[in-house]
């Protein structure tokens, strides 16, 4: 988990005074050893990315705080950036090599032009902060226009990572750590959970050869201004069947399947094949599934999403239906 906001705040503190101190000649007794040395990692961090001293760093601020991670606003040289800061615990669910490699990737493509440096064994890393920004918007064609085109280049490009995240297993990893009661609290569980284990056969026969995926691509990690559009936090990029991220995308909104199928059509540049249609359907299931387990995992240990569960719930219980039907409709015919 992140650090609490209070301990967060109170680290931002520790570090501003420590270079306020340092560009004023004088100590800095009477703050906490503990996060004083938390602070001090921090600044040498930063200090060592960009040839700087605690000094030439001011306005420290907490900016977030997320799930897994913290974030820290600051100024240094004329320049605002962003470092995040790994929660604790965050190494044995996330491969920090495997992600960093994959920010290399997005860098190079122009996909994520923010990123600076992520440190592959620590997990921190130094961005640029971007004003300005608004939120993404899956009713703004534009938005999504250029959102989708973002990750069709990653999907594209050729790029190979030695890591993979297979969307389904992970979502079956998670079934195995969970309940009966929790699992049943939908009554229609155990129908939707052999549906989908059904439609991950038919994708895996598909033979959609892997590519580099972002696996986490959904509104709230678009960066979106007037003239550019980035794609942020690469935590769970890995090797994956490119319907994954489409999955994920439609299964993170609100749209209806005539919306669903627009944004599938948009995403390749004209009319998919009906194999590219049924796959990518069977995808916002798949993905739908994964996350309603999650956010049922969530809710057992006390950590409850909200409506994202019912959401989930809905997309991976009707998709699958209408997935399961186109291809089990083929078979019929043949």
């Amino acid at each position: 988990m992140a650090l609490p906001i209070s301990e967060l705040r109170a680290l931002c503190v520790s570090a501003a005074c420590m270079a306020d101190a340092v560009e004023a000649d004088c100590g800095t007794d009477g703050l906490e050893n503990g996060c004083m040395d938390e602070a001090r990692a921090i600044l040498d961090n930063i200090c060592s990315v960009l040839s700087c001293g605690y000094g030439d760093i001011s306005r420290i601020e907490a900016i977030d705080e997320g799930l897994t991670n913290s974030s820290l606003r600051f100024d240094c040289a004329g320049t605002s950036y962003v470092y995040r800061h790994p929660g604790v615990g965050t190494e044995e669910i996330i491969d920090r090599a495997s992600e960093s490699f994959s920010q290399s990737v997005a860098k190079r493509l122009g996909i994520d032009e923010t990123f600076i440096y992520e440190d592959p064994a620590q997990g921190w890393k130094l961005s640029r902060f971007i004003p300005d920004c608004v939120e993404f918007d899956y009713h703004n064609r534009d938005h999504v226009q250029r959102g989708l085109a973002l990750v069709r280049r990653l999907h594209e490009s050729g790029e190979e990572s030695a890591w993979s995240f297979d969307v389904y297993r992970k979502a079956e990893e998670i079934v195995d750590m969970l309940d009966g009661a929790t699992l049943h609290a939908f009554a229609d569980f155990d129908e939707i959970h052999a549906r989908i284990a059904r439609l991950y056969d038919f994708v895996s026969a598909d033979g959609v050869k892997p590519c580099l995926c972002h696996n986490d691509f959904y509104a709230p990690n678009f960066l979106v201004g007037a003239d550019f559009m980035y794609l942020i936090d690469w935590e769970y990029s890995a090797m994956s069947d490119y319907a994954s991220d489409l999955g994920t995308f439609v299964c993170c909104s609100d749209y209806d399947l005539s919306q669903a199928e627009e944004a599938i059509r948009m995403y390749f540049g004209s009319e998919p094949t009906a194999a590219q249609r049924r796959h990518c359907l069977a995808y916002v299931a798949i993905s739908g599934y994964y996350w309603f387990v999650w956010a049922l995992y969530k809710q057992a240990t006390g950590d409850p999403v909200g409506e994202w569960l019912d959401l989930w719930h809905g997309y991976a219980r009707d998709y699958a239906k209408i997935a399961l039907s186109l291809y089990e409709g083929e078979l019929a015919w043949n």
